[in-house]
């Protein structure tokens, strides 16, 4: 009797976790919209413009400090050495004053072409309701056979999690844009001396990552669902594998997967430090290295010292 209890708790646990997921599922269509791998124009926002203008503020009486201290150098500095410094630092100084003005309309261009080429490689619109509708069309067919129900269950639980991190992805990838957009007059003014040209090359770095993300996550998302919804070229059966509603839900984690793992690729881009070291470069050092320790540790024969005679 306790057996049968407990059989019966289990099917209804699993039969209400199937539910659950089935209408979070449905929940997720308002948020899993085609927007969610373009980046909007943040530049327009008004709260971007009021940190974009303080920012030009801070650097408009910076530059001014900077323009009298290079002028106070030349007209006070005998050596050729201080002139020449000075000389070659005023069109640097140039160069990041009027980077900075055009910061903001340049944000917004990379913005509008970013959205050109994701549109131009995946398409008008991401297959986000298709996804949704396919995940939740095999679930409710996978949990026709009682035997899979729990394995369908969890599977479905994990398309969830993986759902939820794309969205929340999304939101912190719009909160950067909003900060580096705000930031861009600060970061290309950067450009004015060689001490803090590292600062706006990591702001470049910071936007490009930021654009390229979503492009990357569309391309990667599209073509995996696409292999998956279209019956004509369901990749489980290009693969001659046996078409199973298990299956398809497996290749659906893995295109989430995938297609989540994309902002972690470019944060290691935007954090690298410095150029990539040169592999043919360091063989040769090692092996030179090598070859000099291997002939120091060789022994060296004794010198036969010359006897005096008597």
């Amino acid at each position: 009797m306790s057996t049968m209890m407990i059989n019966g708790l289990m099917e209804a646990l699993v039969g209400w976790l199937a539910e659950t997921v089935n209408a979070v599922l449905g929940g997720l269509l308002a948020f899993l919209t085609s927007s969610i791998f373009v980046s909007p124009d943040v530049t327009v926002l008004p709260q971007v413009r009021s940190i974009a203008g303080n920012s030009a503020v801070v650097v408009s009486a910076c530059f001014v400090v900077a323009v009298i201290a290079a002028g106070v150098a030349v007209m006070l500095g005998d050596s050729v050495e201080t002139q020449y410094h000075v000389k070659h630092l005023l069109p640097r100084l140039v160069v990041g004053f009027v980077l900075s003005v055009f910061a903001v309309p340049l944000t917004g261009a990379l913005i509008e072409i970013a959205n050109a080429l994701t549109v131009a490689m995946a398409g008008e619109s991401a297959p986000t309701t298709e996804t949704v509708a396919f995940v939740r069309a095999r679930i409710a067919s996978a949990m026709t056979d009682p035997s899979n129900a729990l394995l369908i269950a969890v599977i479905g639980l994990l398309i969830v999690v993986l759902m939820f991190m794309l969205v929340a992805g999304w939101l912190v990838r719009i909160g950067l844009l909003v900060i580096l957009a705000g930031i861009a007059p600060v970061a290309l003014a950067c450009y004015a001396t060689p001490w803090t040209q590292g600062a706006a090359g990591l702001w470049w770095r910071a936007v490009l990552g930021c654009l390229a993300t979503p492009m990357l996550q569309a391309v990667a998302f599209s073509a995996g669902i696409d292999l998956l919804v279209d019956p004509t070229s369901n990749l489980p059966i290009l693969l001659g594998l046996p078409s199973s509603d298990t299956l398809n839900l497996l290749m659906v984690i893995v295109v989430l997967w995938t297609t989540v793992k994309i902002p972690s690729l470019m944060r290691r881009f935007v954090t690298q430090q410095g150029r990539a070291p040169n592999i043919t470069g360091l063989i040769l050092r090692t092996v030179a290295v090598q070859g000099m320790t291997r002939g120091l540790g060789r022994r060296m024969p004794t010198p036969v010292r010359p006897t005096r005679s008597i």
